[in-house]
């Protein structure tokens, strides 16, 4: 009984003053199964006298392994009491083999910023510090390999885990000025899709205070499913998520998060590549400002299964809601009449391959012709939507870009009868003022409402995405200040711009309108000094959580995909960057914008105007935008401007079936007039 005691005292103070005393076990490999499940590969630990912890414990992992495409391997370490460590995921692309590949703390490079064949030390994907936790290192560990894919076999050739007196720590983080997200997967990996259950929770002291890890207690678990999301930003090591609250039973449920709106649908963007952390939030804060809806955003610090991963911002996601993007729901009754002409939001993106889910634009990019332009369904899903609104979407669409492209589009008959026009104004202020390289043909929503609210017209947006806008892209040429996005083909013919923006560009209307708009942008709702008070708040709110972020993901100065040259080696460059194109970029556009803002003479359509359908109607059209009481007020004129007897009723239906064929003009106090086509 006392020896027991003993040999560990004796083995501390052994390791206070060794400096490095470690352990090594060797295990054996084996064949890791093509397109197979989780395979283990055991190894024995006996004789390491004390607990894993801080001061003595595990070290390090390492292994070779001969595969012919190393992106298809997943890795994990298991200790003997089932803790699991997430190694890493998809690294190497199409490469071959780890030779002696060790994966340690973090003071090595993250295994991710290596390069195949693999050898040396690296960091891996979860700390080690995890297995570090006061466990016992002795019994059977476990390398756990998966391949995904049906490409290539391989095989693990030798593995082996060194304890030490230098062991992983996981990575020092106690509190914050900022709000604290903690997800508990039950080390469950998240996926790509479908959500895996899990649990979170939102620190956020209403008092003011700062927000601690140790204040856990105070704040309950919520359930929620999590998923992994991005496209070319999957391949970074700092992953993005959405979530969705849920009830115990696992029902999706509304929740208010740190001050915004109640809703289920939430996500948490890593903004990895963009170093300044604030292009998505400039982006959607320009936008609201114009008095469009755009995602609501908050910075948070996030804890995933008690690490560290640094500044996360925690922003509303897109879909249909009173507080978001405010359209009627669209029911599977609504299949006529006005019930079927909203709402809808469906958008350009990349496509997932299946057709059911998406449809043809009629009209081709103007350089890439080859190709086609697809709408995907993005509320309601395909698979809710019935055939008829299905039907009415694409006629809207087609109709919308038909009259784009007719020889009379600059008329009030043209495309204006099926667009909200200021809405496509701004979202192209939006998009060339940080001449976004997806803008346009990316991450690009259409939003449909019920032509009973505000006419019905098509409005663009709301805007999504913008980390690698704002000069932050090294391709296509959108480092540069001159140059308009919305010509990307011109440098990168295989873009897949729609044709509509260099049709709107030769409209004189369209031109004036976005002159007057633009001058209201740069001189009024976003001056300089606005600007420079904007990047500064923000700067000075992230201060302190960017030295824990750029700590832990060292990339300050480091290339990230696609980040532009020169690199700024520290945050205060990375924000003057940002800052710089919002000048130099606001200048050229004041530059070489074009129009003629007549103010005078050019009354620019509003969200709230009055709307018809169907227009021209030959025995009632449906006037959209009014309540109850303009109802009563309303108005009609001839051509001549003489007023004629009507019909019209509380909800707004216009009797026509009496009025000889021609043009008329509806009057509402304080709306623009509204030209009504009789057939």
């Amino acid at each position: 009984m006392q020896n027991f005691y003993i040999k560990p005292f004796l083995l501390l103070a052994f390791l206070a003053f060794s400096p490095v005393y470690s352990q090594t076990f060797t295990g054996t490999g084996g064949a890791i199964p093509d397109n197979g499940p989780m395979t283990d590969f055991p190894l024995s630990v006996t004789g390491v006298a004390l607990p894993m912890d801080t001061a003595y414990g595990l070290a390090k992992v390492c292994f070779s392994v001969s595969h012919h495409n190393l992106a298809d391997i997943q890795m994990f370490l298991v200790s003997p009491a089932g803790k699991v460590i997430f190694l890493f995921d998809g690294v190497g692309g199409d490469q071959n083999n780890f030779t002696n590949t060790c994966l340690g703390g973090r003071t090595y490079p993250s295994i991710f910023y290596g390069s195949a064949p693999f050898s040396g030390n690296y960091s891996p994907l979860q700390s080690l510090g995890h297995q570090n936790n006061g466990q016992s290192a002795n019994g059977t560990w476990k390398l756990r390999i998966r391949d995904k894919q049906s490409q290539v076999s391989g095989q693990l050739l030798n593995w082996s885990i060194t304890f030490s007196n230098q062991p992983a720590r996981l990575f020092p983080f106690s509190s914050s000025n900022l709000p604290l997200v903690l997800i508990n997967t039950r080390s469950q990996i998240i996926p790509d899709e479908p959500k895996l259950p899990a649990l979170i929770k939102i620190i956020n002291q209403q008092n003011g205070s700062r927000n601690a890890v140790a204040d856990s207690s105070q704040f309950a678990f919520i359930p929620c499913g999590i998923e992994q999301r991005g496209s070319s930003s999957s391949m970074f090591p700092k992953k993005s998520y959405g979530f969705e609250f849920q009830n115990p039973i696992g029902d999706d449920t509304s929740l208010a998060v740190l001050g915004m709106p109640a809703q289920s649908d939430w996500v948490l963007s890593a903004s990895y590549s963009d170093k300044s952390l604030m292009r998505n939030t400039f982006a959607y804060d320009l936008s609201r400002s114009l008095g469009w809806y755009a995602p609501r955003t908050r910075y948070v610090e996030l804890m995933l299964n008690d690490e560290y991963q640094g500044i996360y911002i925690l922003t509303e996601k897109i879909k249909r809601d009173a507080n978001r993007v405010d359209i009627s729901k669209l029911k599977p009754t609504d299949i006529s009449g006005p019930n079927v002409s909203g709402g809808y939001i469906i958008k350009i993106d990349k496509t997932t391959g299946n057709d059911s889910e998406s449809f043809n634009s009629n009209f081709p990019p103007v350089t890439n012709t080859g190709n086609i332009i697809r709408f995907l369904y993005d509320y309601p899903k395909a698979e809710d939507l019935v055939q008829a609104q299905k039907n009415y979407i694409k006629a809207y669409m087609d109709s919308f870009e038909t009259a784009l492209h007719a020889a009379n589009f600059t008329t009030p008959n043209g495309y204006r009868r099926f667009a909200n026009v200021p809405s496509f104004i701004d979202f192209f202020i939006v998009n060339e003022w940080s001449k976004n390289v997806d803008g346009y043909r990316f991450s690009t929503y259409l939003t449909k409402p019920k032509i009973t609210q505000n006419g019905g017209k098509l409005i663009m947006g709301p805007v999504w995405d913008f980390d690698i806008a704002w000069r932050n892209a090294d391709y296509c040429n959108v480092d540069q200040v001159p140059g308009w996005s919305y010509r990307l083909e011109d440098i990168c013919p295989s873009g897949l711009t729609p044709t509509w923006w260099h049709t709107f560009r030769t409209d004189p209307q369209f031109n004036n309108d976005l002159k007057c708009r633009w001058t209201q942008v740069n001189t009024e709702l976003f001056p300089p000094l606005k600007r420079v008070a904007w990047v500064d708040s923000v700067k000075t709110l992230l201060n302190e959580a960017q030295q824990r972020n750029f700590t832990y993901w060292p990339i300050l100065g480091e290339y990230v995909w696609p980040n532009p040259l020169p690199l700024a080696t520290n945050y205060a460059g990375e924000v003057a960057n940002f800052q710089n194109w919002l000048t130099q970029r606001a200048n050229w556009i004041t530059t070489n914008l074009g129009g003629n803002c007549v103010t005078a003479n050019r009354e620019m359509e509003k969200p709230g105007d009055i709307g018809a359908f169907p227009n021209p109607g030959d025995d009632e059209i449906q006037i959209s935008g009014l309540d109850y009481s303009e109802v009563k007020t309303f108005q009609l004129f001839n051509s001549l401007g003489q007023s004629v007897p009507f019909e019209i009723s509380d909800k707004g239906l216009l009797q026509v079936a009496a009025l000889k064929p021609g043009m008329y003009f509806g009057l509402v106090k304080g709306k623009k007039p509204l030209r009504i086509l009789r057939k």
